[in-house]
């Protein structure tokens, strides 16, 4: 399975000047090769069984919503269920899911009720203990997070280090493969949406939101049937030979996000970057600074980058050279790869929404109208209509004296996630 993982760099400026400091952005594409069988799934699902989920029937759609997922399972693979509200505690033991596991599991789901706080730490350390004896390259292992309110402790007192949450997701994913997705339940204000699309960028996931709770079932489909797909689920990517350094990782294609900075050693380093689903390329931005050559080479080695994936307990690799011309000639320096350029302003306009959030939290009226103003034509440059409407609706709220709702920045939140399909 030589074309298991496929890989194409482009770079954003291919002449840099002979002189001085100079950044660039290098595109990184992975595709997954052609025959690849979608791998079986290692599935957790977990939901918020707090009190709050009484409301609006929360916990009745999030029961349908599980079973109708549950039964969308093949023989071949394996689930469990747990929950969590003040403690947690596993539903379904994690299980090969034959015609009377999904039985049992169905009446198991069907008997919760709803009780105590969100303690969401109690919930994710149950099931990542649940999925973990079954992870293996071999198949997809995956957790579905569902919850409608703010972490708490046991008591039901707001737990307001969510670092730590970062942090614990983070490192199951980097040590042990297990990614995360998590789903919000209900209006945004009973809950930070920031922090749960967090929690699923660390957990190389996605974050989704479910406003009515009578829509429910559809996230759970949307998010189940691109986790169905995956063909490789542990992916990495590697730079070596690096001459420069680096400001900033991105990954904008299918959706967005920014990597912690990769740290460097003797040139390289690795980043492990999840799953890759069938017919669906992913892309991510390098910013690299690069210094002036000792003497005019004509073109160089800026660095060689490698995609790994392991498939059918093999190791496979695909790497290519990254070049970098120099040169003194104006029109030469001038030139841009408009593929690149347009996924930089997709990153951009990530991060103009990073900034609108800070601005909302702090209350800086000013800045949320010079940020809104910049992602406005962010957004109409790149033709998101829907954005576009979201940003109007969000100036007028302020010019009338009003403010930001968290629903109106969490549905910004999942827009400016998107990014569209590369070719």
């Amino acid at each position: 399975m030589a074309d298991a993982l496929q890989i194409r760099t482009a770079l954003d400026k291919e002449f840099r000047p002979l002189r001085g400091d100079f950044l660039q952005t290098i595109m990184i594409e992975l595709t997954p090769g052609r025959g690849l069988n979608s791998l079986p799934l290692n599935l957790g699902i977990l939901l918020d069984v707090s009190n709050s989920m009484h409301d609006r029937s929360k916990l009745e759609n999030a029961k349908k919503a599980c079973i109708l997922l549950l039964n969308q399972l093949s023989p071949q693979d394996r689930a469990a269920v747990c929950v969590f509200s003040s403690g947690a505690r596993t539903v379904v033991r994690s299980q090969m899911f034959s015609d009377q596991a999904k039985q049992d599991a169905s009446r198991a789901i069907s008997a919760l009720r709803v009780e105590g706080a969100t303690e969401i730490m109690a919930g994710l350390n149950q099931v990542y203990a649940e999925v973990a004896p079954f992870r293996s390259p071999e198949v997809t292992t995956f957790v579905i997070m569902l919850s409608d309110g703010e972490p708490t402790d046991a008591q039901g007192y707001a737990d307001t280090d969510l670092d730590r949450f970062l942090t614990r997701v983070d490192a199951e994913f980097k040590t042990n493969g297990v990614s995360l997705s998590t789903i919000g339940l209900g209006s945004a204000s009973d809950y930070d949406a920031g922090f749960l699309r967090d929690l699923g960028d660390r957990g190389a996931g996605k974050f989704l939101l479910a406003q009515d709770p009578n829509a429910l079932a559809d996230a759970f489909q949307d998010e189940f049937g691109r986790i169905q797909s995956t063909v490789l689920s542990d992916v990495t990517i590697e730079v070596n030979r690096l001459n420069g350094t680096v400001r900033r990782f991105w990954r904008v294609v299918p959706d967005k996000k920014i990597f912690d900075p990769p740290r460097v050693v003797n040139g390289g380093f690795r980043v492990p970057v999840g799953s890759i689903q069938n017919d669906q390329p992913q892309a991510y931005l390098l910013d690299v600074v690069t210094g002036a050559p000792a003497e005019n080479i004509g073109r160089g080695m800026l660095c060689q980058v490698a995609a790994i994936a392991a498939s059918g307990g093999t190791e496979h690799r695909s790497e290519q050279n990254v070049l970098i011309s120099y040169s003194d000639n104006d029109l030469e320096l001038v030139q841009r790869n408009q593929e690149v350029v347009k996924l930089m302003e997709e990153a951009v306009d990530f991060k103009l929404q990073m900034d609108l959030e800070q601005a909302v939290k702090t209350g800086d009226k000013r800045k949320m109208t010079s940020v809104l103003e910049r992602k406005k034509k962010m957004t109409q440059r790149l033709g998101k209509t829907t954005a576009t409407k979201v940003l109007d609706d969000m100036q007028d709220t302020l010019d009338a004296g009003g403010d930001i709702t968290p629903d109106a920045l969490a549905v910004s939140s999942v827009e400016s996630k998107k990014t569209k399909r590369l070719g």
